[in-house]
C-alpha cells in the first residue's frame, strides 16, 4: 500500500488545472493542499466542529459502542460557517468544473474517526446508495472532502483503488435486515454504519486493485480531497490517540436532481431543495 502526500501547488479558488482535471478523471480521486481553503475559513471550520458534534437528534451517528459519535449529516443546513464554506468557489467552484454543471449539496456531513474508537468503512461505492434510495439517476456527482485534523498512515485514512471508478456500479449484494448494534434504528441507519448494507463483491475489489494498486491520501489540516461517488474506497478503524475528522460535502449537477421515490430518505441525508449555488469567494 502507497501513501500520496498534499503536495500539489494550490490552483487557487478556481478553475482547477488542465492537469488537476485529467488526474480526477483518470484516477477518480484529486488531492489538494492545504492553502487550497483561506486559512481564515479553515479555522472558522475547525472552531464550528465541536458544535456541530455535540448536536443531538437523528442526523448524529454513533459507533456500535453507542458512545463515540461516527458522523453528523446535514451541517451545510444548520451551521453558518459549514453553510458559506460549502459555497465557496474554493470548492463549489471546482465542483462545478468537474461536473461540467452548476451544482447544489445534495448531502453533507461530519465524518469523525475518535481516537482509539473510530470504526471503519468497509469497500463500497457511493453512488449506488444515491441511485437506489434518492433517486438520481447519473453518477454525475463528486465528494469534496476538508480533512479538519492532520489525516496520515495510523489514524484510518480513506483507501481508494485509482481508476476503479471507471468500471461503473460493481456486482455485490444488498445485504438485509440492520446491522449488529442498530437493529432498533430507523431502515435509513443501515446505509451509515461500519457494516456496508451492499456488500461489494470481493473477487471484483481484488481484481481491479492487482490492477489499480491502493493508495492512500494523506496530508495536514486543510487539505481538500475530491473524489468520484463510484470509486471504489474503505478505511480502517483508527488505532492511532490523533482523532481524524473531516467535513465532506456531496455535490451533484442541477441537471441530475433526484426524481420523487417510494419512502425518501430524510432531508438531512438527501437535499430536496435543488437550486444552483451563487459561488461566494
Amino acid at each position: 500500500m502507497t501513501g500520496i502526500d498534499a503536495a500539489r501547488p494550490s490552483a487557487g479558488p478556481a478553475p482547477l488545472t488542465a492537469e488537476m482535471e485529467a488526474d480526477y478523471h483518470r484516477d477518480g480521486f484529486l488531492l489538494l493542499p492545504a492553502d487550497h481553503l483561506p486559512a481564515d475559513l479553515l479555522a472558522e471550520l475547525v472552531a464550528a466542529v465541536p458544535g456541530i458534534l455535540a448536536q443531538q437528534g437523528p442526523q448524529r451517528v454513533l459507533e456500535r459502542d453507542a458512545v463515540t459519535v461516527r458522523s453528523v449529516y446535514g451541517p451545510h443546513r444548520t451551521d453558518p460557517v459549514v453553510a458559506r464554506i460549502s459555497r465557496s468557489a474554493h470548492l463549489a467552484g471546482a465542483a462545478r468544473q468537474l461536473l461540467d454543471d452548476e451544482v447544489y449539496v445534495h448531502q453533507s456531513k461530519i465524518n469523525l474517526k475518535a481516537a482509539f474508537a473510530g470504526d471503519q468503512w468497509e469497500w463500497h461505492q457511493d453512488y449506488i446508495n444515491w441511485r437506489d434510495r434518492d433517486g438520481i439517476a447519473r453518477a454525475d456527482l463528486v465528494n469534496v472532502t476538508v480533512f479538519l485534523n492532520e489525516v496520515n498512515e495510523f489514524n484510518g485514512p480513506l483507501t481508494f483503488i485509482p481508476g476503479s471508478h471507471r468500471y461503473g456500479l460493481l456486482d455485490g449484494t444488498d445485504t438485509d435486515g440492520m446491522p449488529v448494534g442498530y437493529e432498533d434504528g430507523p431502515n435509513w441507519m443501515a446505509t451509515l454504519t461500519a457494516t456496508e448494507k451492499f456488500q461489494v463483491d470481493r473477487s471484483a475489489i481484488r481484481r481491479l486493485a492487482e490492477q489499480g494498486g491502493l493508495v492512500n491520501p494523506k496530508g495536514p489540516a486543510g487539505s481538500v480531497l475530491m473524489f468520484h461517488p463510484n470509486v471504489l474506497h474503505a478505511s480502517s478503524p483508527n488505532l492511532s490517540p490523533f482523532d481524524r475528522a473531516m467535513l465532506l460535502m456531496v455535490y451533484n449537477g442541477v441537471h441530475n436532481a433526484p426524481r420523487p421515490v417510494d419512502n425518501p430518505r430524510p432531508e438531512f441525508l438527501a437535499e430536496r431543495e435543488i437550486a444552483p449555488i451563487a459561488l461566494s469567494v
